[in-house]
């Protein structure tokens, strides 16, 4: 970056360690890099605005009795039963995990994470066809029967809009929906906001916005990654224990800071 800059007559000399420092009070980390998955959604930007400005106002909304939920599917959770038992770390050493494992198949888990309060509503299953996640909207929907409205925010997969929730979600809003023979329509009704239940779908590729994510990451880490499952039904039994105890004890909004808008670095002076 020394020798490019002063090929290019940017400047005439500079150091290895300014480099360093304008980088760093610019927040570019060009050492660091992630994967990511480009979203070709032309509608990205409204759709993107809209979920910005649901997660700012969501405890302004549980205020005046509306909940706003994230939902989503973490499936193929694997029980896996290491062949033999970890060897707890000591002073100095860290745990050792077995590498090998015997596996015992997967469940689906579904579930929502209400933004306002950080409590979250699962459900596990062998799989995740329509009626799994018109089953999850039910149960949503009763568990919030109280509230004034229910917002649903989901991804594009197509149960998310199949004909079976479009179907609930009349019944329990008492409406007509309307012709749902595509999907266009179905998502249409959906997201109709004269209803008390109302959905809100990310942008395509765009799952990241979703804060669901964030805490499938975290059971990913304190359950799953290190896990030892005897059988199914000793996976199924372990992450319901960390639903309640993640609500009883750890359940709080997440702190939200995008908006929509570029970084906003503060330079430093002197």
């Amino acid at each position: 970056m020394e020798r490019a800059a002063v090929a290019q007559e940017i400047v005439a000399s500079i150091s290895p360690a300014t480099i360093w420092r304008l980088l760093e009070q610019a927040a570019i980390k060009p050492h660091r890099w992630h994967y990511w998955l480009n979203s070709n959604d032309p509608q990205f930007e409204a759709k993107m605005q809209e979920l910005v400005g649901l997660y700012l106002q969501a405890v302004a909304m549980y205020q005046r009795g509306e909940v706003l939920l994230c939902v989503d599917e973490k499936t193929s959770i694997q029980a896996l039963e290491r062949k033999h038992p970890a060897v707890l770390g000591q002073a100095g050493t860290l745990t050792k995990i077995e590498y090998e494992y015997t596996r015992h198949g997967t469940r689906c888990l579904t579930a929502g994470f209400e933004v306002a309060t950080g409590q979250v509503l699962g459900m596990l299953t062998p799989n995740r066809p329509a009626e799994v996640f018109a089953a999850f909207v039910r149960q949503a929907c009763d568990r919030y029967a109280q509230a004034s409205g229910l917002h649903l925010v989901v991804d594009n997969l197509n149960t998310h809009y199949h004909l079976l929730t479009c179907q609930l979600i009349a019944d329990l809003c008492d409406c007509d929906p309307g012709p749902l023979q595509t999907g266009a329509q179905r998502k249409q009704f959906l997201t109709d906001p004269s209803k008390r239940v109302v959905f809100h779908f990310t942008p395509t590729h765009a799952s990241w916005l979703n804060q669901i994510e964030i805490w499938f990451s975290t059971l990913a880490r304190k359950v799953l990654r290190r896990g030892d499952f005897s059988s199914l039904e000793d996976l199924e039994k372990k992450i319901l224990a960390f639903l309640d105890y993640h609500n009883t004890y750890l359940a709080k909004p997440y702190r939200w800071t995008y908006t929509g808008k570029p970084l906003a670095v503060e330079t430093k002076v002197g």
